[in-house]
């Protein structure tokens, strides 16, 4: 009789979809295409005959029974992967668990997860969106002001907000007078949004309610890029398309953001070797382009 159970691949791939946020970091943490993390997961859900992801044209987005099938598999994933260690002898190698916000991680981490390999390979990095509460990760990178009570809090990235859109969207953007003809694009839960930015640069008239919204700015980003209209862009997650020229800035204006992004851990797991070598890497790939040691 043929197992229930699916194969390891197709859980792999929906696991770290779900724990990452997107498809693309979910191929890059396992070194497959986006399209074969696709595949894996839509074949599981025929196979469990439940859908796990909601998708839609800008992304997806765990469903509630995705979502505890996840947090499931994520804890069985963990007991593997700390069993397998230990019955290779592998004593040297460690597991660092960081809750990290979706968008974060797919555009500032997953990115250079080679690098981190690299430079630290007996570390075993697990990135998590889900809220597996406090005592199950090692570290954390959060959005805010930098009040964290009871965690030691390390700054990573200042934020600065300002339109962003494709070149070919910005031809037709001499002023941003000209937004009153264009299609805006909203990431809510930021407190620099288009209102912020349009009083800043004392521009009246822009019906603000109007547009697109998007829950993760991940999903406003994929829109922009896709010329769909203008996003105001965060530096921490668009640097990528800034520097390839997938998208552009059409404007000279910037609000200084009121958050940031930092590090955080308990003052306890603040002190353990494998926390504070991702720390001090994060520190680094964070950092201005012209202070990156190489």
């Amino acid at each position: 009789m043929a197992s229930a159970r699916p194969p390891l691949n197709w859980l792999r791939a929906f696991e770290a979809a779900a724990r990452l946020g997107s498809f693309a970091a979910a191929g890059a943490e396992l070194n497959v295409t986006p399209s074969a993390i696709s595949q894996h997961i839509r074949a599981l859900e025929l196979r469990l005959g439940k859908e796990l992801f909601d998708r839609h044209a800008n992304g997806v987005r765990l469903t509630d029974r995705g979502r505890r099938y996840a947090e499931e598999l994520g804890r069985a994933f963990a007991l593997i992967d700390e069993a397998t260690a230990r019955i290779a002898g592998r004593g040297t190698r460690e597991m660092l668990v960081v809750h990290v916000p979706t968008s974060f991680a797919s555009q500032c981490i997953a990115p250079r997860l080679d690098l981190f390999r690299t430079q630290h390979p007996t570390i075993d990095l697990r990135l998590t969106a889900l809220d597996h509460g406090e005592g199950k990760v090692d570290a954390a990178i959060e959005f805010g002001l930098g009040n964290w009570p009871k965690r030691e809090a390390t700054l990573l990235m200042r934020d600065q907000t300002f339109p962003v859109c494709t070149p070919a969207y910005a031809a037709n953007l001499r002023s941003p007078d000209d937004l009153k003809a264009g299609d805006l694009l909203h990431v809510p839960g930021y407190d620099e949004d288009w209102d912020s930015w349009l009083a800043h640069v004392g521009v009246t008239g822009i019906d603000t309610s109007a547009g697109s919204f998007f829950d993760q700015s991940i999903m406003g980003i994929r829109a922009a890029v896709e010329g769909k209209g203008v996003l105001m862009g965060r530096t921490a997650l668009i640097e990528r398309e800034l520097a390839s020229g997938l998208l552009v800035a059409p404007f000279e204006q910037r609000l200084q953001g009121a958050g940031s992004y930092w590090f955080l851990a308990t003052p306890q797991k603040a002190k353990a070797p494998k926390v504070m070598a991702f720390r001090d890497w994060l520190m680094r790939m964070t950092a201005p382009a012209e202070t990156v040691e190489s």
